[in-house]
């Protein structure tokens, strides 16, 4: 994998997490259902989501020992995904509770979407084990690396990779694969304990994240923990990451964004409508209060400006997104999408690709 389309697969998903809701918003053209547009968000730790945390807990770690060498009792095993999170992020770390979102309602609507036309590619997956249905649990985005859970053992997932890369042991669990682009470049992938698959930017990149893995004593907690695991997708963002997704038509929105918020958390409910929670905080009350009245008042003028052109079906979608305030020097963007909704926009999806416009003479020849 090119780094360029791990940086474009980072960027496309952690904009799509915080801004699928407006982004659908714009589009206007499916109507809404009868009835109030109520849509669950995720804001707690749901009782199943509690059981699904403690199941992971499967990495043991070192108790601590104070400068007097006593040692302290055996703390909890942990979550590995959550053990490899660093403790600071550039653009972020989301985490898609991918199989639980292919095996809903919205999800089974986006895989015809994404994958009509393209049955070959989705049978190569299943060939070598990776059927998107069954054989992967979870996906994070950390920066620039990426992880996905599953079961790993068969290798049958080896066919898919590019050449002919060097196998090594990287540690006591681990395996890394390395070959060289046609570039000069080094690409690389590792596997830890037949359960997990990490691609980078580089080498070094994958390696951090097993070391961190690997690393048994005490550490800071990472950027994302244990208590934050609610919804099919939940993470924190960069500033500047989603500055540039929510500022990309006003300058003006972005630059208050970098000025005033200091952390971003998402969670998203996309089981069967489209639920979206992002708490913000700032770094300075009163420019966060300047932010949190910008966001308010540009969905407030884009319900306006739909309403004035007959748009209503947008005009109440926007009308359902709320910027609230959530205490001191913080705020939360909450944004729902019901799921007739979302259904009408991935069956159009799925009709455009069957039935794709005709090309116009000319069209295309551009560039060859």
């Amino acid at each position: 994998m090119a780094n360029g389309r791990r940086k474009w697969g980072w960027l496309a998903s952690a904009a799509a997490l915080l801004v699928l809701a407006a982004w659908l918003m714009f589009q206007g053209d499916p109507p809404l259902p009868e009835g109030p547009n109520r849509v669950a968000l995720p804001t707690w730790q749901r009782p199943d989501e509690v059981k699904r945390v403690d199941a992971r807990r499967t990495v043991m770690v070192l108790p601590t020992v104070n400068d007097a060498g006593m040692v302290g009792p055996p703390p909890k095993p942990v979550d590995p995904v959550m053990k490899l999170m660093p403790t600071s992020v550039k653009h972020g770390a989301m985490v898609a509770e991918f199989n639980a979102i292919v095996n809903s309602d919205v999800g089974s609507l986006m895989l015809d979407c994404l994958f009509e036309g393209d049955e070959r590619f989705l049978s190569e997956l299943r060939d070598a084990g990776l059927d998107p249905a069954t054989a992967i649990d979870r996906v994070a985005f950390i920066d620039d690396t990426v992880v996905v859970t599953g079961n790993f053992q068969s290798g049958a997932w080896k066919r898919l990779m590019p050449g002919n890369p060097t196998e090594s042991d990287y540690g006591p669990h681990a395996k890394l694969y390395q070959w060289t682009l046609p570039d000069g470049g080094a690409e690389a992938l590792g596997t830890w304990n037949g359960t997990m698959m990490l691609t980078g930017d580089s080498p070094q990149s994958v390696k951090a994240a097993i070391d961190r893995l690997d690393d048994q004593g005490p550490r800071e907690p990472g950027v994302l923990t244990d208590d934050q695991a609610y919804g099919e997708m939940y993470g924190v963002l960069g500033v500047d990451t989603l500055a540039q997704v929510i500022g990309q038509n006003d300058e003006g929105l972005a630059r208050t964004f970098r000025e005033a918020a200091k952390n971003v958390r998402i969670h998203a409910d996309v089981s069967h409508d489209v639920g979206l929670v992002a708490d913000i905080d700032g770094s300075d009350a009163t420019k966060t209060e300047e932010l949190r009245r910008s966001l308010g008042g540009a969905l407030s003028l884009a319900r306006m400006q739909a309403q004035a052109k007959g748009q209503n079906d947008q005009a109440q979608l926007f009308d359902a997104a709320r910027v609230r305030e959530a205490g001191k020097g913080a705020f939360r963007l909450e944004a729902g999408l019901p799921y007739d909704f979302m259904k009408k926009v991935f069956g159009d999806c799925v009709q455009r690709k069957k039935h794709p416009p005709p090309v116009e003479a000319g069209e295309g020849d551009a560039g060859e």
